[in-house]
């Protein structure tokens, strides 16, 4: 029996987490187009998103449509990464306000998100391109810094 979702399933959704994020630092950084430094920044992390998304569509290029994952999940753990997917192709940034607390919940949420799902496939396929997707989650970790560091920034702005 095969799995509901094949290697190739799991760079495309990785395709969209990205192009999610990208969309929404670009929003961000014409939001904060007054704030130069901001917009720099937010312009900075969608160029990042871009830069990721073209890896996992080359990655995604050289999976054979048919190639299936090897291991059998349980069918609970099935339904955990169905829903991953599922949440990643919902993940709508228009719904962000304009709040300084919301704008950085959603960015830490969509990075902790990308890592979480380059855990798992890294977990499900652990001998496809394991350095590649080891630099894109290093890098991921240091958006969340850099967010982090933002918001300490920013903080002042709402109090």
């Amino acid at each position: 029996m095969r799995s509901q979702f094949q290697p190739k399933d799991l760079l495309e959704s990785l395709v969209r987490l990205e192009q999610n994020g990208e969309t929404f630092y670009r929003e961000m950084a014409k939001k904060f187009s007054t704030d130069k430094e901001s917009a720099d920044f937010f312009t900075f992390l969608a160029d990042q998103e871009t830069h990721h998304e073209a890896l996992y569509k080359k990655l995604s290029s050289q999976i054979d449509n048919n190639q299936a994952i090897d291991e059998e999940f349980d069918d609970e753990y099935k339904a955990y990464i169905q829903n991953l997917i599922e949440q990643i192709f919902n993940l709508d940034s228009s719904k962000v306000g304009d709040d300084t607390i919301d704008i950085y919940r959603f960015a830490i949420g969509l990075e902790k998100d990308t890592i979480l799902f380059i855990k798992e496939v890294k977990s499900i396929v652990p001998n496809f391109e394991p350095e590649l997707l080891d630099k894109v989650e290093a890098e991921e970790r240091g958006h969340i810094k850099l967010i982090q560091q933002w918001y300490d920034s920013h903080i002042n702005d709402i109090k």
